[in-house]
């Protein structure tokens, strides 16, 4: 008979066995579950072995026993294949696109380097080839590796993106100057007495004397400085480094008036400005060169001695003799055909001070020969009307006087005739003149249009019509102005026709610059020069109103609107007086088909 197992001896729990790897000194980072002992062996039963624990298991049914961990991964299913690791990237292409870069960086540098060392390789001798720059030889080289018939095309759209391409520039400096010109040396008189502190120590202990004002002093006592040392200060205004410093050596001029009026010849400012850096400062009338130049060509000059020049100009404007005033206006208007002078902020507000100051010096009795002769010198010197653009944009129109001049030579310019510049504008130049002027060659759309050119011309007939040469309409002609307006609306035509022949599609900015030229100055002509606005036709004839598409249907509907016209109210009849109403049958109508949505609806 089989024990009970209350009866079976018992082997007391070991109370001094601790769970191994419950600490956390001893335990790491590959312990799992399986590494701990049985519970059954912890709490002093004897581990069963797994066949007879199997059987066991096998011959007494657990219906609500929950399945064991080993049982549970026995369970899983392993793929009979290996685990193919998938990267984030394929390394193959990674290394092709390595190699892929490092060919064009190569051939960055291989380009680079003809640029750089002014040796580019000789291109074919073709016309067309020799039109290309060196500098894409390279480029066609790239892409003729790729697709030979395609490499004329990729040049041919660097040309069009140039925006230097088609303009021509001149340059009144000395291109890339290495930097100012070097300082003259001082006359034996400025070495000697109290004109030594001009010269003496260092360039601090100048300054220190010119703002001390001991040598104004001297000048106000003396009546004025020797001539010698008059001119080499005007020398050392260009040379000098310190702002201070020439502002100073300014004011000592501007205090000499009796010098600047003997000394301060055109001669005299000839050399300052040669001082400067400046060319072509002869009077001839012969043409100037104009090239085509990069955008920094001017790249690091320092313009603060042109700034102190143009401000002692101003200065001294009343005391210079009238030849020397001359000079300086047609030297500042040949500076002004440089594109330095309206690209430069300073420059330019620096510029129309002078140039206001000079111009009304100018006596009255001169002014129209020396219109003439102004107007003449820069028809002869510049034939393209995107270089005499400049100068006519950078004058100041705050001034009559040069608001005057700059249509003298706007006229001289559009009409190639100096002579129209011996009388006012409004004399010499009419509407209907720049009407037929406006039938030349240099106005007309083609497919060899120099836009650029067109653009230009433009402006220059804008600033010529200015603000139409209005004048006082007589009393008894009373047509005069009905004539004047119907001219407006034809020049206003004939631009608007310009505006619709330029095609301004693609990667073609000239083109788009000048249709919007073209619109503006068609719009300011249309409401700046006409003497009143066009008389409306009907209450449609609003500005803008003839662009919508819309239009004609709303006119439509509302002539049909006003065609039906209500009946008139009839007077009220008294109660007692009105008859009596008579009953009407209902008006049977056929139902109608109502459509929503593609669905039908039947209704009455």
């Amino acid at each position: 008979m089989a024990s009970s197992p209350l009866s079976r001896p018992q082997t007391p729990p070991n109370r001094v066995k601790e769970i191994a790897a419950s600490d956390d000194d001893g335990s790491d980072s590959s312990f799992s579950d399986s590494s701990l002992e049985d519970l059954s062996t912890l709490l002093g039963g004897s581990r069963p072995h797994p066949t007879t624990a199997a059987a066991a298991a096998s011959s007494r049914p657990q219906l609500l026993a929950t399945p064991s961990r080993a049982s549970k991964r026995a369970a899983l299913h392993r793929s009979p294949l290996a685990v193919i690791p998938k990267h984030r990237f394929d390394l193959k292409a990674l290394a092709k696109d390595a190699r892929r870069d490092t060919a064009l960086q190569a051939s960055e540098l291989r380009a680079s380097e003809p640029v750089r060392d002014g040796t580019a390789r000789p291109l074919p001798s073709t016309p067309a080839a020799a039109s290309i720059p060196q500098s894409h030889s390279a480029l066609s080289d790239f892409v003729a590796s790729e697709k030979r018939s395609d490499a004329h095309k990729v040049l041919r759209t660097v040309q069009r993106a140039d925006p230097g391409h088609q303009e021509l520039r001149y340059c009144f400096f000395k291109p890339h100057l290495d930097g100012p010109a070097a300082a003259s040396s001082p006359p034996p008189a400025a070495t000697q007495g109290h004109w030594s502190l001009l010269t003496k120590g260092n360039q601090r202990v100048r300054e220190q004397n010119l703002v001390s004002g001991l040598l104004f002093n001297v000048v106000g006592s003396q009546g004025g400085m020797p001539d010698d040392i008059f001119l080499w200060v005007l020398d050392e205004i260009c040379t000098a480094k310190s702002v201070v410093a020439r502002t100073e050596l300014c004011n000592l001029i501007v205090i000499c008036p009796e010098q600047i009026a003997s000394l301060f010849t055109p001669d005299c400012l000839k050399s300052v400005w040669e001082r400067l850096g400046a060319r072509d400062l002869s009077m001839d009338r012969g043409e100037i060169s104009v090239s085509k130049v990069s955008e920094d060509v001017y790249k690091g000059h320092d313009w603060a001695p042109l700034l102190s020049v143009m401000l002692l100009l101003k200065d001294t404007s009343s005391n210079l003799p009238v030849e020397t005033r001359k000079y300086a206006l047609q030297i500042l208007l040949r500076m002004a055909m440089d594109r330095l002078i309206i690209s430069n902020v300073h420059l330019n507000n620096q510029f129309e001070d002078a140039f206001k100051a000079i111009i009304d010096t100018i006596p009255s009795k001169e002014w129209d020969a020396f219109c003439h002769d102004t107007c003449a010198l820069l028809l002869g010197n510049f034939s393209s009307q995107c270089i005499r653009i400049n100068a006519l944009l950078s004058l100041p129109t705050s001034s009559r006087r040069a608001h005057d001049l700059r249509r003298r030579l706007a006229a001289t310019f559009l009409f190639h005739d100096a002579s129209l510049a011996r009388r006012a504008p409004e004399e010499a130049v009419t509407l209907q003149a720049i009407i037929d002027r406006l039938a030349a060659p240099a106005f007309q759309v083609g497919p060899r249009t120099e836009f650029a050119e067109l653009r230009a011309a433009i402006l220059i007939l804008d600033m010529a019509v200015d603000d139409g040469s209005v004048l006082a309409f007589g009393p008894d002609d009373v047509d005069a102005e009905d004539r004047f307006n119907a001219r407006v609306d034809e020049l206003a035509a004939r631009l608007n026709d310009i505006w619709r022949r330029t095609n301004d599609t693609g990667m073609k900015l000239a083109r788009t610059e000048t249709k919007s030229v073209v619109e503006w100055v068609q719009k300011r002509v249309t409401h700046t020069v006409r003497t009143r606005r066009k008389q409306a036709r009907s209450i449609f004839d609003l500005p803008g109103q003839e662009k919508r598409r819309d239009l004609p249907r709303q006119q439509e509907f509302m002539k049909s609107f006003f065609r039906n016209k209500l009946p008139s109210p009839k007077p009220a009849l008294k109660q007692e007086s009105a008859p009596p109403l008579k009953s009407q049958p209902e008006l049977q109508t056929d139902p109608e088909d109502i459509f929503m949505d593609c669905t039908v609806a039947r209704g009455r």
